[in-house]
């Protein structure tokens, strides 16, 4: 006696990549390309369905219940659990970074031999007399490569993620 439904899209869930790309051949009688567990499962549950309601496998086909894809759960090493994600601080529109020094300060960065002088503004900076928004513009002016103004200018490390 053919096993249930329920019983088979139970059985489709523990198969790994390797075995539902298997399975599809077997289902289709053709080979796939796809590497993706999802759409595999589902294509295969499709046509199981269809299959067990006399309807032909290639078009639409509303998926039951037991049909939804869940992946298989893989137990963690070591009982870890994962840390609560950081708060993220935003500041009120117009509030200065804490990261920038204060107002009329210069910051100083020595590259390729040359010493730059950047003097903060009240909104933005200014280098040998011209105006720029943001350090980042600034420092991709001096370097010609897209850089992060506060790690050029050492205002932030480099594995801080401290914003």
């Amino acid at each position: 006696m053919a096993a249930s439904i329920i019983e088979q899209l139970a059985e489709l869930r523990k198969l790994d990549l390797k075995e539902l790309r298997e399975k599809y051949q077997a289902v289709f009688g053709k080979r796939t390309q796809s590497r993706n567990r999802k759409q595999l499962f589902s294509q295969i549950a499709r046509k199981i369905q269809a299959d067990r309601a006399g309807q032909k496998g290639d078009g639409p086909i509303k998926p039951t219940l037991e049909a939804k894809f869940t992946p298989k759960r893989k137990a963690k090493a070591g009982g870890k659990k994962k840390k609560p994600a950081a708060k993220k601080t935003t500041r009120a529109i117009g509030q200065r970074d804490s990261r920038l020094p204060k107002v009329g300060a210069t910051i100083t960065r020595e590259w390729h031999g040359k010493k730059y002088l950047v003097r903060v503004l009240d909104r933005g900076f200014e280098y040998e007399g011209q105006p720029y928004r943001s350090l980042s513009g600034l420092a991709k002016k001096i370097t010609s490569q897209i850089i992060n103004g506060y790690l050029f200018f050492g205002l932030l490390d480099k594995g801080s993620k401290k914003h």
